[in-house]
């Protein structure tokens, strides 16, 4: 706006500067003299001297100008800076809306209120994308917030049931006066079992706090074959004493960008719940191969299938498809969840493909690596 008023001034003051100077070119010039009006000196009369007063009307000239520019110039400030400090503070006015906005809705969210949002409805700027971005943010803290206060009432409720039949067991043992030596073993084991499905629920948690921490996993070159074979040692005794056949496809090395104690309990989840829910009678085959960069586990069965109402939450925390069942077997219900999160969080997935009455294929899909030379041995 300065800018603006400063060039005005300066045109003025170039046209003036031009005016100024035009004085013509006279020989005889009429002017007040004491011998009367109108009376005509040439140029040459030794009373007047024309030069010295055409210098004096020149100045007289140049400084009514010079003052009627200053007046003009300073009108013409006052009132640019008056017009441009309104202007500004209307424009700023606008242009900080948004902003005010976004400070008045922060200021009413907590951990219990997030559902508040901007919905700014200005033009597609810079401050409609602050906005929009804002309200994103929010959502997604509300969906986190949302899916941690489940987990927590899950979590009580599964640590609740292990702590109220020791209580129960405990409490009826005691009241029963004629109570044996038996019983008390019988509540001694109960109190095992109770007691082992706690840890492992715990060991569960904490599994899941390490691999959805959102900390980067340093990631080594691992032999999915090897480990997969592993994993039926340590199962077998399980599977055998369940009438289930365990069967590895593939036992040439294919190798995969992963954390091996991680990826181990990847596929012992898999092929643990494979055992537990197949059958006896059934088969459970492990196979490791690669396609398209791609290292694949696939743990397959030929069990009763899974319905499509249940895969859809299959990997959702404490979910069960018969919840009475894996109870009896002692698991947290969160074995998939745990498999889901491990394979997200070495940048890997892990999928099912299921048809009632033919089985189920779960299947990890990770980065290929190239062979490392140390690695995990079977």
């Amino acid at each position: 706006m300065f800018g603006v008023a400063f060039v005005i001034a300066l045109n003025i003051a170039i046209r003036l500067d031009r005016q100024t100077f035009l004085v013509p070119d006279l020989s005889t010039v009429r002017v007040a003299d004491e011998r009367g009006p109108g009376g005509a000196i040439t140029a040459g009369t030794p009373e007047f001297n024309l030069e010295v007063r055409l210098k004096e009307v020149e100045d007289e000239y140049n400084s009514e100008q010079v003052e009627r520019l200053q007046t003009w110039s300073i009108l013409a400030v006052i009132g640019l800076a008056v017009s441009s400090g309104v202007g500004g503070y209307v424009l700023s006015g606008v242009m900080l809306r948004p902003v005010r906005d976004i400070t008045a809705v922060a200021s009413e969210i907590s951990a219990t209120s997030l559902e508040r949002r901007i919905n700014y409805e200005g033009p597609a700027d810079e401050m409609k994308d602050l906005a929009d971005t804002f309200d994103s943010m929010i959502a997604r803290l509300e969906r986190s917030f949302e899916s941690q206060r489940r987990f927590v009432q899950d979590a009580s409720h599964e640590l609740r049931t292990p702590l109220a039949a020791i209580r129960t067991n405990i409490e009826v043992t005691e009241m029963d006066d004629e109570a044996t030596l038996d019983d008390y073993r019988q509540l001694l084991d109960t109190v095992k079992v109770q007691t082992a499905r706690l840890a492992r629920l715990s060991d569960d948690l904490m599994l899941l706090t390490t691999g959805g921490d959102g900390e980067p996993l340093e990631l080594e070159a691992v032999n999915a074959s090897g480990l997969a074979a592993e994993v039926i040692e340590q199962l077998g005794p399980v599977a055998e004493q369940r009438e289930v056949t365990l069967s590895l496809a593939s036992p040439v090395p294919v190798w995969a960008s992963a954390q091996a104690d991680l990826l181990y309990r990847c596929v012992f989840n898999l092929v643990d719940n494979a055992i537990k829910y197949s059958g006896a009678g059934a088969h459970v085959d492990v196979a490791c191969s690669t396609s398209g960069g791609r290292t694949l586990i696939e743990v397959r069965d030929n069990g009763p299938g899974i319905p499509l109402a249940d895969r859809l939450h299959l990997f959702d925390r404490f979910y069960r498809v018969d919840r009475g069942r894996s109870r009896r077997e002692g698991g947290s219900g969160l074995g998939l969840a745990i498999v889901r999160e491990l394979c997200e969080a070495m940048g890997g997935d892990v999928r099912v493909a299921s048809n009632e009455g033919e089985g189920s294929v779960f299947t990890i899909s990770m980065a290929a690596a190239k062979p490392a030379t140390s690695h995990r041995e079977t």
